[in-house]
């Protein structure tokens, strides 16, 4: 803005040199850029006059004190233009200097609207000039908010995790299972990923599949059974997961933790018992729209409390923070079983 103002007064200045080179007007004097140069200075300190008594003034409601200061800083203005003009001798009626009164009924009309419009320009320059930093602090204070807020739910998906699995282990011991220990092992490797790899705000679609294939082999530990190899091979296929991804979908990124809150869903108000299958999930990349499409199916337990709960209320919220507009998330449910779909666009590792 400042150095559009000088080069607004220089490029007028450089015209008016032009101007009084013989060609329209007679040749003017040897003191023009003299003049010119102290009438910019005159100039710009009514420009920014008003630019330093805008934030303290008029900006703090104090209109009555910003418009009189401004009105003496016209007057004065109007005053040392007038003066500057007096003392070069500028105006000459047929080559006759003239008094110091005539230069002040010839020129104050003139250095009064002059002084105000540059008071307008001013003032409205600033203005925008305001505006536009405002709308960036705004914005870069939304963008922090919103890191700040993805943060804390992220970090929420953690102790809700831990929670549910501690659990899960817990029953294990309860029977002093032989595969707490390898459930204790599995848990090491989730927290792992977590600590790690979930503070990036992307993560390779690879990484975020094996992570929730370590969370499926934990929840498969709990799996009740009938006994014997064939029940052991049943718990084995109660939890089906396909993967329908194309060969390239190692360059695929996506935000860490943002599959498992559905799998947890389904585990914590699923019905264990159910066969064939517990619970049966589909992550597919769709050639039409390149978009994931991830789709997770339970049956429901009788005594399980409804749908729901914390995890999937904040994978609500980090989606509407993540994909304002550019996702989906739908779940339908009936007396037998629970679906959720969810669809978000995925980014790609160059």
């Amino acid at each position: 803005m400042h150095l559009g103002w000088a080069g607004l007064l220089l490029y007028i200045d450089w015209q008016n040199w032009l101007l009084r080179q013989g060609v329209l007007v007679p040749q003017q004097q040897d003191n023009f850029w003299p003049l010119a140069l102290l009438a910019d200075l005159l100039d710009s300190a009514l420009f920014y006059f008003n630019w330093l008594l805008m934030p303290r003034l008029f900006r703090r409601g104090r209109l009555g004190t910003y418009l009189g200061l401004l009105g003496l800083g016209l007057l004065a203005f109007c005053g040392l233009r007038i003066g500057v003009s007096y003392g070069f001798d500028e105006v000459r009626v047929q080559g006759q200097s003239q008094p110091l009164g005539y230069y002040v009924q010839v020129l104050q009309a003139y250095y009064l609207l002059l002084g105000g419009l540059i008071l307008l320009l001013s003032f409205f320059v600033r203005l925008a000039g305001d505006y536009w930093r405002e709308l960036r602090h705004r914005r870069a204070l939304e963008q922090q908010h919103l890191r700040t807020e993805l943060a804390l739910l992220k970090n929420q998906l953690h102790p809700h995790f831990l929670f549910n699995t501690l659990n899960n282990i817990y029953s294990l011991t309860l029977h002093a299972s032989p595969q707490a220990p390898e459930a204790v092992l599995r848990l090491a490797e989730l927290m792992r990923y977590q600590l790690y790899d979930s503070a990036d705000d992307l993560v390779p679609l690879a990484r975020e599949i094996g992570h929730l294939q370590s969370f499926l082999t934990l929840q498969q530990l709990r799996l009740p059974t009938a006994g014997g190899e064939a029940g052991a091979h049943e718990a084995d296929e109660a939890i089906d997961f396909r993967l329908l991804l194309p060969p390239d979908a190692g360059q695929l990124l996506l935000p860490p933790m943002l599959l498992l809150p559905l799998v947890e869903n389904a585990f914590k108000h699923g019905d264990l018992t159910a066969r064939p299958h517990v619970v049966r999930l589909v992550l597919q990349l769709a050639p039409a729209d390149g978009q994931l499409h991830f789709t997770v199916r339970n049956r429901i337990s009788p005594d399980a409390a409804p749908p729901g709960g914390v995890g999937l209320a904040n994978l609500r919220r980090r989606l509407e923070l993540l994909y304002p507009g550019r996702h989906a998330l739908v779940v339908t449910a009936n007396a037998e079983e629970y679906a959720v779909r969810l669809t978000v666009p995925v980014a790609v590792k160059w």
